[in-house]
Formats: structure tokens, sequence, C-alpha cells
């Protein structure tokens, strides 16, 4: 590799690692700002208010990155789907990122496997999954988050001898915040009502 992209990439790791090291505060913030027990909150506030946060930092962030489906053909050619598009939460592409953003009662594979698949698509080196945990009846309020870094280009050849193209993955940080209910809850509410049984007549 040339000196020159040799330097760019370094600069672009330093980058991307600073922000990860900055986000455990900025998400929480994020969470706790729009107060996690109202459960009129969705994905779109969280993501509004994060991409809000990460510009007071000085990022430059773009949202709903809307892309038009592609995939192979039976005979190897690269073809887009008529109609078809995938949408991209945040991307900072200085740092090579691109951020999925939840809002589940916990992460699944699910929710990874759709975020490496945006990755194996772009040219984003670094993929990092939010969930800002809805409402639930197991009162555990956390955000979470874990970042994946593109590794190698592979391929996979099935039976028939066809070969498919990805990417390999390495996870290089995660992280889960304070609950929310643990820290507001034991002194947010009150009861001072009197509990009076009614009494029927005759009693």
């Amino acid at each position: 590799m040339p000196r020159f992209f040799s330097k760019e990439r370094e600069e672009r790791e330093r980058m991307a690692e600073t922000l990860i090291n900055l986000l455990p505060e900025v998400i929480q913030t994020t969470y706790f700002h729009l107060n996690p027990l109202n459960p009129n909150n969705t994905e779109d506030n969280y993501q509004e208010l994060l991409r809000i946060n990460l510009e007071r930092l000085s990022y430059s962030v773009h949202s709903e990155i809307s892309v038009q489906k592609e995939a192979m053909d039976l005979h190897g050619s690269l073809v887009k789907l008529k109609n078809k598009t995938e949408r991209y939460d945040l991307v900072l592409d200085p740092q090579e990122v691109l951020i999925e953003l939840k809002n589940l009662v916990e992460l699944d594979e699910y929710s990874v496997h759709q975020m490496l698949s945006y990755l194996d698509h772009s040219d984003y080196r670094y993929g990092i999954l939010i969930n800002f945990a809805k409402a639930n009846k197991k009162n555990v309020y956390r955000c979470s988050f874990k970042v994946y870094r593109k590794g190698e280009p592979m391929t996979i050849t099935d039976m028939y001898g066809t070969v498919y193209h990805r990417f390999s993955y390495t996870k290089i940080h995660e992280f889960a915040g304070e609950n929310y209910w643990d820290l507001v809850y034991p002194s947010l509410v009150t009861d001072s009502l009197e509990h009076v049984t009614a009494r029927t007549e005759g009693d």
C-alpha cells in the first residue's frame, strides 16, 4: 500500500477510535434526556437527538441515507432491484462509520446481521449497532451498543459451485449503560394517599 494511503488509513482509524470512546456518554445522555420510561419514544426520536448531540461535538453526520438494493443474478452479474431500497440511519463519512439504531427490549442476532449486510454492500469500515431499550415489563432500561470492524473479503462456495462474496468482521467494542429504572424510579413516585376499603351496608 502506498505510504499516502497508509497514513490516511491510520488517520481514519484514529478518528473512528476517538468517536467510539466518546459514545458511551453520548448515547446514555441521549437516552436519559428523552426519558426512556415514556412509551411514546420511538427509534426516530432517539436517532434525531443522537444526530444533534454528535453534531454538537463537531461531527459531520448524515441521516436517513437511502441506497438502492443490489444483488448478483444467476450469471454473477450485479443487478439493481427495482423499487427496493435500504436505509442507513446515520453515517459519518470521515470516520468510515455506519450507525444502525434499534428500539427493542434487547438486541438480537437479526439486528446484527442486518447491519453487517449493510457493511457488506457499502464502503464503510465500522458498523455501530445501538439499542435504546423500549418500555418493557422487566423494568430494564439500558442503552447499549456493539462495534464491528470490517476485515478481509471472503468467499463461500455452495454445492452447485456458486461463489458468494462477503467480508469477515471483528467485534471490537461492546457497552451497556446504567439502568434508568434503578436510578429514577425509587424516588419518582411517592404514594401518600390513605387506602380505605369500602364498606357495604349491613357491616
